[in-house]
């Protein structure tokens, strides 16, 4: 749970191992999160990512979740397009 509050000591992802699609993306989302952090006013997110205040939420709520193998948050691997987020489960 400690690791929700401080992103900081989120295990960094390899960009290397994403498309450039995929790592522009990954980009765009992880510099809206960091403005969100700071304290950015929507409008500057907005201008900045071209993302909206509601969607970071949603982006910084999934960032948050714990993924229930090893109980940590997902951190930045919640960014990345297309990283599944939950188990199919039949």
């Amino acid at each position: 749970m400690l690791a929700a509050i401080q992103p900081e000591k989120w295990a960094e992802i390899d960009e290397s191992e994403l498309t450039i699609a995929e790592r522009c993306v990954y980009r765009t989302r992880r510099r809206a999160l960091e403005l969100y952090l700071k304290g950015g006013t929507a409008r500057e997110i907005l201008c900045v990512t071209g993302l909206s205040r509601i969607a970071v939420t949603r982006l910084w709520e999934r960032c948050c979740e714990t993924d229930p193998d090893t109980g940590e948050s997902r951190g930045f691997k919640a960014l990345v397009p297309r990283s599944k987020m939950k188990r199919f489960v039949r």
